[in-house]
């Protein structure tokens, strides 16, 4: 017990609060300052390490001199996010937004966006920027979303400078060969190892007795059976935490009723600074009014802990976000999936298992999650030292925290195909040999290329083969000529550039949608939005001949040979289908008649995924409204009805 007393302290040693002091850049912050403003530069470095100051700098020197920036995410709440730092940094009138139901101040200098809608300006030929920086560049080997990733470095301009920042990019040299190749010069290259973060990071874990310890240090773990944990309890965790000061902290823990479960254990718990709190909640929810209500707001203003999830609404992560980024917020309880949409570090990162469930069962954490997670540890400016501390319950589970502090970020791997979006709007600028040698140009065939000559040959083919194959539909369909040209209905339909544009294509061009009113209307694009079903007993638009033109496309694919689309996927189920509650949620909302609290209990889905379908369906309408048709103005009604308090929420008033 000695000795283990010992470990601990000397484990624990240095930590505590860094001292104030002047900023100063890191060398590898000046380097890529420099590099990105003369070529494409790719940064991996570790979360915390300051890769945001890169790009800011830049922006600054850039929008001084008169040019344009672009600043993209993945994930609507990072953009949103960035949108208010740089407002604050560049001034409200030179920083504008552009995300699936967010247009503002679109002429600015300075846009922050979302990845996809960046990748339609570019087919649109409308981006005449000096720089665009690719925040979280590993969403590249990301399965839905990597294509996007691929296609703005494969269509940017050659006179803008791409800044790529990421910090689990593993096979960083293979990513800038394929740059150099697709657009003809290599870019700069500038990696930070973990043992260089601003703020060190140990790893360690926390006994039954509560005792944090270094990992290093049991070289035996089946030696430590009688310190192992025999259950999860969030508040002794959080007290011990405290007792060894290491407060705030991040506890990962893998399921979202998990996290509110955890937070639910400190009602009646109230800890010094709740007035303060009290202050600084009732301050967030005169800008977010739905906070007011908020089931966890007493557990967050007594206990200063709050869960954090995508079942929560937008409004709630910001405050919890505000509140953790000012030390206000002692314990968090978040999904390991969110790890990524987090942008706020803590003195400690907690995993009290290093297991989550997956489609296949339950698995063990991939080390790309294990350093997402881990990196949120340490406070630049604030701490000396960050900590990750997992909680074992077995020696299984030791070694296998071991294993993941000493592995590296698996590859990220191309996740390329084609889509039917891809085909038209590349053939509205070239012939068809032309526009094929996309293929030649993705990620997919430059990995293979390195690895397997033969498995690229094949893999070639067939992708040139869907190619031509979802050209030769769209020819029969009538949005291409015989000479694979854009007709007048493929000059609109290249502007819907949705996962499920054929269908929201075809359901325009056979006139489905032309007599529906804006409640109607929104229910279709809610179907076409749909991801996943509820247990709700709604009642919405009949979808029977949306369900039955999907099923035809599905047909359509399998007689061409095309890889599915699976647009009839959300139909199935009957009356309980994703695509069926999806229509009659949307269309409750969009008809104004139902308050929130209601929609959230008849519809049986969690605010922030009920927040989230309603945000896709707005995004299909937006879709609809661009288009020069007459469906676009019945589009922006339905539109302008859902993206109402609390669904658009975000503090600033959406442009209609």
């Amino acid at each position: 017990m000695a000795r283990l007393g010992k470990l601990s302290a000397q484990f624990l040693r240095g930590l505590g609060e860094a001292e104030p002091g002047p900023f100063i850049p890191s060398p590898f912050q000046t380097q890529a300052l420099q590099e990105v403003l003369h070529r494409d530069t790719v940064v991996v470095a570790p979360t915390g390490s300051g890769k945001t100051w890169i790009a800011e700098q830049a922006i600054a020197r850039l929008l001084e001199r008169g040019a344009r920036c672009w600043y993209t995410t993945p994930l609507k709440a990072l953009s949103n996010q960035k949108y208010d730092n740089f407002r604050r940094l560049f001034g409200p009138d030179r920083v504008g937004i552009l995300t699936g139901e967010r247009h503002e101040n679109a002429g600015a200098p300075l846009l922050v966006a979302t990845t996809e809608i960046l990748r339609n300006h570019l087919y649109s030929g409308e981006v005449d920027a000096a720089l665009v920086v690719l925040d979280e560049a590993h969403y590249i080997g990301e399965l839905e979303r990597g294509v996007t990733w691929e296609e703005v470095i494969i269509f940017a301009p050659p006179r803008t400078k791409l800044l790529l920042l990421s910090a689990t990019i593993a096979n960083a040299e293979e990513i800038v060969g394929w740059m150099e190749e697709v657009r003809g010069s290599r870019p700069a290259l500038i990696q930070v190892s973990s043992d260089q973060r601003p703020v060190p990071l140990r790893y360690g874990w926390m006994d039954r007795f509560g005792r944090p310890l270094p990992l290093s240090g049991m070289r035996n773990p089946w030696k430590a059976r009688g310190l192992f944990h025999r259950g999860f309890d969030p508040v002794w965790t959080v007290e011990q935490l405290e007792r060894h000061h290491l407060l705030p902290a991040i506890i990962f823990l893998p399921r979202r009723r998990d996290c509110d479960w955890a937070a639910s254990r400190f009602r009646g718990v109230r800890v010094a600074g709740a007035h303060e709190r009290e202050r600084v909640y009732r301050e967030l929810a005169q800008e977010f009014t739905i906070l007011r209500t908020h089931h966890f707001s007493g557990v967050l203003i007594d206990a200063g802990v709050a869960p954090h999830h995508a079942g929560h609404l937008t409004a709630w992560k910001i405050a919890v976000e505000r509140m953790l980024a000012r030390g206000m917020v002692r314990a968090v309880f978040a999904t390991t999936t969110l790890a990524a949409g987090l942008d706020v570090p803590a003195r400690t990162v907690v995993l009290p298992t290093l297991w989550v469930g997956g489609p296949e069962g339950r698995r063990p954490l991939t080390a790309l999650e294990f350093h997402q997670m881990t990196g949120r540890a340490g406070r630049r400016g604030k701490d000396k030292v960050g900590f990750v501390i997992v909680l074992p319950f077995s020696s299984r589970d030791l070694r296998l925290a071991r294993e993941l502090a000493e592995s590296e970020p698996e590859e990220l791997l191309s996740a390329f195909r084609v889509r039917y979006y891809q085909v038209l709007n590349l053939l509205a600028k070239h012939d068809l040999q032309e526009a094929v040698t996309v293929v030649d140009r993705s990620l997919a065939l430059y990995q293979l290329s390195r690895r397997s000559r033969k498995q690229r040959r094949r893999l070639r083919r067939e992708l040139i083969y869907q190619f031509r194959a979802r050209a030769e539909l769209l020819q029969e369909l009538g949005y291409l000529s015989a000479e694979y040209e854009p007709t007048e209905q493929g000059e609109w339909a290249l502007l819907v550039r949705h996962e499920r544009s054929l269908l929201i294509c075809e359901a325009i061009r056979r006139g489905l949608m032309d007599e529906l009113d804006p409640e109607e209307l929104a229910g279709w694009a809610g179907a076409m939005a749909a991801e996943r079903s509820s247990r709700s007993a709604l009642k919405g638009p009949d979808i029977r001949p949306l369900r039955n033109l999907a099923r035809e496309l599905d047909a359509l694919e399998r007689r061409y040979g095309i890889d599915p689309s699976a647009f009839g996927e959300p139909f199935r189920g009957g009356k309980r289908s994703p695509a069926v509650t999806a229509a009659a949620i949307a269309s409750q909302w969009a008809s104004t008649r139902m308050a929130w609290n209601e929609l959230v209990n008849e519809s049986g889905m969690e605010e922030g995924d009920l927040q989230r379908l309603i945000l896709q369906t707005a995004e299909v309408l937006r879709e609809l409204e661009s288009l020069p048709l007459p469906l676009a103005e019945q589009a922006a009604h339905a539109r302008l009805f859902m993206l109402r308090e609390p669904v658009f929420d975000y503090g600033v008033e959406t442009q209609r």
